[in-house]
This record gives structure tokens, sequence and C-alpha cells, in this order.
């Protein structure tokens, strides 16, 4: 279908260190079958040669910070622009400078809009750089605990079965074609939200505000995701400590705090804080550090201004048409999100017990017809995956403690484990007492021990006794687990390290500290093992970074 030429658009591109991707927008840009009006480009005080490349091709430049937002370099680039004509059908088209609109994107996204003028925003949808079969997304939400829904399979392959023109809560900045009017009614994008999420923030006011967002496949957009990915520095003002994963995590607090109902706030609260407690657990467990300080700043500098959520809610309440509930047609059900979590979680420990050997002398495309193809090359073996000595291990380790731990689901008391109090409350106030009622009384300061379990069972609700019936529980798994990571620094061999982690975690010590009740010495049991790392860190610490110091 023709598209009627009654619009105007006008592309705004930001670059920020692009130029290895910058050469391929720019021929994209001028290769569109339908024409754009005006290219803008905004560089953020480039180091590298993006400024000489878009020179080069004659596009008009815009200068800004280099910690400039995503958003602020959009609105500086839209209030450079002619005053808008009244009467006018005039449309910016936001292009990142790591994507590449396919020739026909744009005469695609003008066609999904030409009989549907309630549309504000209409996006493409986005394919990998280099693996262009790979589908990013074709529209975005966002979930409960603040993760960036796509509705897709990990890795998932675009054999078009996404295609078509969906309602949907809203697109990818990388490829967005909107309205200038309501784009400058709305006041842009949020200047609190310099990069990741604010483009689901956009669609989310764009919706109460009366106006439909819609995603249309057919046009295509090729996107390499550099700074989500952390092939580039991300330098905005409010990216504390320069590092993408917390300014993401903070920023999807931030859009579901402002953007949802007040009475859903204190829920909100309760789950992005046991969201971001388990993900920085798991983060630990897998040796990232920083990865779980991120996940517990992140909603850390939120809570310590919540002013800026009150301003924001204040600001969404004026543009606010329509009631908020019908958001909720765009947020995935809690089914859909556990069962795509547990399937990636899945593949990555798969993917970590099993990997693929990728180390071959030839390519598959050589001895394959094209209708083979669409055979799968390797297949999942799941007798290999039993008699991995880590499975079995770990397998039979938790048999032993279920078995062994029969009578003990419950609350725990006995040994030299005291009555625990009903509630976190309970430690609280004991803590923090100056007068404790222990024999006689005492004034003594209350051991750290209170504190720290205090805290812990917060994510259990404030169910002390639940807490440390699951510690009890875990506490083997835990302790074999520290074994090993210490003991395959020194073998190569999976049954020795196994099998001597297995013998620590059911040793005479282990198993009588467990019946006894003492949970001092199980912490210590699970943190002796790491202990030899530290010590061989300190010898040389004048050469560790402060983050590994620290």
């Amino acid at each position: 279908m023709a598209v009627d030429d009654k619009y105007n658009v006008t592309a705004i591109v930001v670059t920020h260190d692009g130029e290895f991707w910058l050469p391929n927008v720019v021929v994209a840009l001028t290769s569109q079958t339908r024409p754009i009006d005006q290219i803008v480009v905004v560089d953020t005080d480039s180091h590298d040669s993006s400024t000489k490349l878009i020179k080069a091709a004659r596009i008009p430049i815009i200068s800004a910070e280099r910690d400039c937002g995503y958003g602020e370099a959009i609105a500086l680039a839209v209030s450079k622009m002619p005053a808008q004509v009244e009467g006018s059908n005039e449309w910016i088209w936001l292009i990142h400078d790591d994507s590449a609109p396919a020739p026909s994107a744009l005469e695609k996204l003008l066609e999904a809009i030409q009989d549907r003028p309630q549309v504000a925003m209409v996006g493409p949808k986005l394919l990998g750089w280099h693996d262009r079969t790979h589908l990013l997304e074709a529209g975005i939400s966002i979930a409960g605990n603040g993760a960036r829904w796509t509705g897709l399979e990990v890795l998932e392959y675009d054999q078009g079965q996404h295609d078509g023109i969906h309602d949907v809560l809203s697109v990818s900045s990388a490829g967005a074609l909107i309205r200038r009017d309501i784009f400058e009614e709305l006041g842009g994008y949020d200047s609190n939200i310099s990069l990741f999420r604010d483009d689901v923030d956009f669609g989310w006011r764009i919706r109460v505000a009366g106006h439909s967002v819609i995603a249309a496949t057919d046009a295509v957009v090729y996107h390499a995701q550099a700074s989500a990915t952390e092939r580039r520095k991300v330098d905005t003002k409010d990216a504390f400590l320069h590092r993408p994963l917390l300014l993401d995590r903070r920023n999807a607090a931030y859009v579901l705090l402002a953007n949802s109902s007040w009475w859903m706030i204190p829920w909100l609260t309760v789950q992005l804080l046991g969201s971001a407690m388990a993900r920085a657990i798991g983060y630990l467990i897998a040796k990232l550090p920083g990865y779980a300080a991120d996940e517990m700043l992140a909603i850390a500098t939120l809570i310590i201004r919540p002013a800026t959520i009150v301003k924001a809610r204040r600001f969404r309440k004026t543009q606010r048409l329509v009631s908020a509930r019908i958001i909720s047609a765009y947020i995935p059900p809690r089914w859909s999100q556990i069962r795509l979590s547990t399937a990636r979680v899945t593949e990555a420990i798969r993917s970590k017990i099993l990997p693929v050997n990728e180390n071959t002398t030839s390519s598959v495309l050589d001895s394959l017809e094209e209708e083979d193809l669409l055979v799968p090359t390797h297949k999942f073996q799941w007798m290999n995956f039993l008699r991995n000595p880590v499975i079995l291990g770990y397998s039979l380790l938790a048999l032993v403690t279920l078995i062994a731990s029969r009578n003990r689901f419950g609350s725990l008391i006995g040994g030299a484990l005291p009555s625990s109090p009903s509630g976190a409350r309970d430690l609280f106030k004991l803590y923090f007492e100056s007068w404790h009622q222990v024999g006689m009384g005492s004034a003594h300061a209350s051991p750290p021990w209170i504190a720290v379990l205090a805290v812990a069972s917060i994510a259990f609700l404030g169910k002390v006794p639940l807490l440390i019936t699951l510690f009890f529980l875990v506490a083997p798994i835990l302790m074999m687990w520290s074994a090993q990571s210490f003991l395959k620094r020194f073998s190569n061999n999976t049954y020795i390290v196994v099998g001597a982690s297995l013998l620590y975690a059911i040793s005479p010590v282990a198993i009588a500290s467990t019946n006894a009740g003492r949970i001092a010495t199980m912490v210590v049991l699970i943190l002796a093992p790491q202990l030899p790392k530290l010590i061989s860190n300190w010898k040389e610490i004048e050469k560790q970074s402060w983050r590994k110091t620290y």
C-alpha cells in the first residue's frame, strides 16, 4: 500500500562514542524507500570519531554535554526544530547510534498509522545487529518486579511468529516514531530517567493520556544494544559508578512507583525489595558481587529520595485522562513471568553444566542441505546430565539432608538453639533495647548476629522461625558449595573435587553442629573454605582494586 505523503518526519539520532556502528546507521537512514524529511544528530561529547563521520555525511549536529541523558538529548533536538504549524502532521523518528533501520522501515511505520489516527507512537520489530535472525523485541512492557518484558524466549529465532500490528504498552526508543505534538504535550521523556526504561515510562504515559501505542513488525530495525550489554561506558549524570545494571534496576523501580496506582505502592515496594534481594543472592552465589551490589543500591537510591517519586507522581497526575487500570491489560501475568524466568534459569544452568562444544573443524552449512537446516544438530542427553558428578553429588546431599531433617520442619528449638522470636520486629526490639531481661538483667550491647538475623528475616516477611528452618536445610548444600569453590582451584578432576566437598559437608563436625543447633559453628563451616582466598589476596593488597578489596 502506498503511503499518502501527508507526513513530515524528522529523524533524531543521539550519538555517544558510536563510531563502530555509525557508518551503517547513516547509510540506513539515507537509503530509506520513503525519504526522511530532516535528519538531526545530537552528539553527547563523543571522544571517538563520531562527529567526524556525521560531518562527512553533511548532517546537522547539535552538541550536548557528555553526561546528558537520552531524553534530554531528544528534548534538545526538538527545541531546535522550527515551531510546529497548526494542522501539520509532524512526527519524530528516534534512532540510536547503534541501530540501523531496514530500507523500508519508515515506509512500513507510516503505513501502519495511516488509518489509525488514535496512534501516538509506533515502533518496529528489533532484530540483532550481527545475528539478524535473533528476535529482540516486538513491543515491550514491564513486569511487577521491574523486569523488562518482551514476551520472547531466550535467543528466540524470528520466523514471523510475532508478525502483525499489535497494541502494546510501549516500544523501544530505538526506532520509535512519535507524533511531535503528543511528545511536546507530555513533556517528552522523563529527565529523571537518563537511560534505560525511558521508553516504557513514556509509553505508559501515552496510554493513560488516552492515546494508543502499536508495534508494526513489517518495519525492521537492527539493534546492537551496546549500552545494555556493557560494550560501552554509561556516562549519564545519574549513572552512579557508571554501572548499567544499577541504572537499569533503579529506573525500573522508578517507572513502577511513579506510574502505578497509589494503592499498589506498598505491595510494589515489598515486591521490588524482595526480588532485588533474591537476585542479589543469586549473583553472590554466581560470584558476581558487583551485580549483587547493583541490585541493592538501585532500590536504596530511590528509598533515600522519596521526594523524587512524589514529584513524578504529581506530574503524571496532571496528564492522566483515563484510569491507570487500563495498563493492567499490558502487564504480563504472574504465571507467564514465572514460566519464562524458570526457563531462562534452567537454560543458564544447563549451559553451565553441559556447555556445547563449538570447536568444529568444518561448518555445518557445508554438509547439510537447505531443508536439513531446520533439524537441530545438538540434542540434550538426559543420561549425560544425570551422570554429571556435580548433579549426583548435590542430589545425594540434598536427599540425605531431607531424610535427616524429616523431624525438623516447623519452629526449631532445643540444644544450643534458643527459642526464636515470632517475628523480625521482636528481634529489632531486642537489638536496640538498652536493657535486656537476661538473668538479673544486663545493659551490655546485643550481639551483632541479632541484627543480621532480623534483616535476613525481612525476605521471609519477618518470619524468623521459617528463616532458621530453611537455613538448617540449605546449610549442608552451602558447605559443599563453599568447599567445592575452594578445592577446584587445586584439581581439574571433578570427581575428586565433588567427592571431597561432599565429605566436608557430611563431616562429623558438620553433623554434630547441625544436630546441636549451633548456628555460629555452621556459619563458620560455610565461610571457612573462603578464608584462604582472602588471605592470598591480602598478601598483595596493594595490587588489588578498591572494589575487590571491599
